[in-house]
C-alpha cells in the first residue's frame, strides 16, 4: 500500500478496502476491531507542548507517533478500569500557583503536609503519587528525548508517563515534576515548567530539612547527599543555590567541577539511584489475567492488539495454559 492511500485514509478522503485493512491490521500488529473503537482521540499533553518546542531536532514524525502511543495506552487504562474499583488512599489538592506568595515552593509543601508526609527524604514518592489515585506508566521515551508528560482527563484518574529508560534519579524527578503539574496547571502557564521544576525540587529536598546539609556541599559531599536524597548530584547543586546555602561564586565552581568530571553528562554509575516502579497499573493488569482468568486471546479481544505486542508494551510473561481453580 503507498504512503499516498495511507495519507489519504488517515486524513479521511478514502475508505480502505477490506483488503486494506487487514493489511494495516498486520502492518500495526493490531485486530481489525482497533480501527473501529469509539475511543476519543488526545493531543499532547499540557505539560509537553513547552518540551516539544525545544525538541525541533527529534522530528514531527517521531513526536506524532508518540503522541499516538500513548493514546493507545490511554485507551487500555479506561478499559483496564471497567473492571476494578480505585479508591485514592491520599488527597490530590489543585492549587492556583499564583495564590501563594512562596509560589510553587510553598505548594510542595501543602502537598507534602497534605499527605502528612514526614520530615526529610521521601523514600518512595512513587508511592506517595499512586495512592493519591495517579496511575503511572512507563514507556520507552528515548526517541522523543522526553523524560514525563501527564494527563488529566475527564473520567480517568490523573495519568502520568515516565521514561522507563531514565536513571533513577531523573525518573523520581520526572515523577515529582509531573505530580506538580497536575497540583498547579489545569491550563497551561508560560512559566509552568520552571514552577513544575520548583516544586519537585521542594517537594523532594524541603527547604528548611536540606538547607543545613548544604551549607558545606562539595561534590563528595553531594556524592554523599544523593544516596540518602535520592536525586542527582545536580539536582543537590541547583536546590543548594537558590535555597541561599551557596553563592553564586562557589555555585559556578562546582559546576565547573561537575564539568570537569563529566558528571553533567553522567554522574558515577556506583552513585545509581534504584528505578521506582509502578505497582498500580501492573496490579491492575495482574487482576485481569489472575483473577478473572483472561486468557492470552481475551486480552486481545479487549485490547486490540496481539498478544505480542501487548507484551512488549507491559512487559508480560507468556501464560503457562495452567489456571488455578477454587
Amino acid at each position: 500500500m503507498s504512503q499516498a492511500v495511507i495519507s489519504k485514509i488517515e486524513d479521511g478522503l478514502k475508505s480502505p478496502t477490506e483488503a486494506q485493512q487487514a493489511a494495516l491490521a498486520k502492518a500495526l500488529r493490531c485486530l481489525l476491531s482497533f480501527f473501529f473503537q469509539a475511543e476519543r482521540e488526545y493531543g499532547a499533553p499540557i505539560s509537553a507542548h513547552p518540551m516539544f518546542r525545544k525538541k525541533a531536532a527529534v522530528g514531527v514524525k517521531v513526536l506524532s507517533q508518540f503522541i499516538a502511543e500513548l493514546n493507545v495506552r490511554i485507551a487500555h487504562l479506561r478499559t483496564l478500569l471497567k473492571t476494578v474499583d480505585l479508591e485514592p488512599e491520599l488527597p490530590l489538592p489543585q492549587y492556583d500557583v499564583d495564590d501563594f506568595e512562596g509560589g510553587a515552593e510553598e505548594v510542595a509543601a501543602n502537598v507534602r503536609r497534605a499527605w502528612y508526609a514526614p520530615s526529610g527524604p521521601i523514600k518512595s514518592l512513587m508511592d506517595y503519587v499512586e495512592r493519591a489515585g495517579c496511575i503511572v506508566v512507563h514507556l520507552d521515551m528515548a526517541d522523543a528525548q522526553i523524560d514525563g508528560v501527564s494527563y488529566r482527563i475527564p473520567g480517568l484518574p490523573p495519568i502520568i508517563f515516565l521514561n522507563s529508560r531514565a536513571p533513577g534519579d531523573r525518573q523520581r524527578f520526572s515523577l515529582a515534576h509531573e505530580l506538580g503539574h497536575l497540583v498547579m496547571h489545569a491550563i497551561p502557564h508560560p512559566e509552568m515548567e520552571d514552577q513544575a521544576n520548583q516544586f519537585a525540587s521542594a517537594l523532594l529536598m524541603p527547604r528548611h530539612d536540606i538547607t543545613p546539609h548544604l551549607r558545606d556541599i562539595s561534590l563528595e559531599r553531594a556524592a554523599q547527599l544523593k544516596r540518602v536524597w535520592r536525586v542527582s548530584m545536580a539536582a543537590l547543586l541547583v536546590r543548594a543555590k537558590t535555597t541561599g546555602a551557596i553563592d553564586h561564586y562557589k555555585s559556578d565552581y562546582l559546576w565547573r567541577q561537575m564539568s570537569s568530571m563529566g558528571y553533567r553528562t553522567m554522574e558515577p554509575p556506583e552513585l545509581a539511584i534504584e528505578r521506582e516502579q509502578s505497582t498500580l497499573f501492573p496490579a491492575m493488569l495482574r487482576h485481569l489475567t489472575e483473577e478473572l482468568g483472561y486468557t492470552e486471546s481475551d486480552l486481545e479481544q479487549v485490547l486490540m492488539l496481539h498478544y505480542a505486542e501487548i507484551s512488549a508494551m507491559y512487559g508480560l510473561q507468556k501464560q503457562s495454559g495452567l489456571r488455578l481453580v477454587n
